[in-house]
């Protein structure tokens, strides 16, 4: 993604929500929770 302009959102959620991330980033291999966040908004809207 480079020179893509980028603007920071911060977002709360339950913490049931988060372990489930958490789990998904651990068996995808991805480096941060937001890259995390951004895959799953990704394959969310190619639907």
């Amino acid at each position: 993604m480079k020179n893509v302009e980028k603007e920071r959102v911060e977002i709360r959620m339950p913490k049931t929500i988060i372990k489930k991330l958490d789990q998904y980033q651990k068996e995808n291999g991805l480096s941060t929770r937001t890259a995390t966040i951004l895959e799953l908004l990704r394959k969310g809207l190619e639907k």
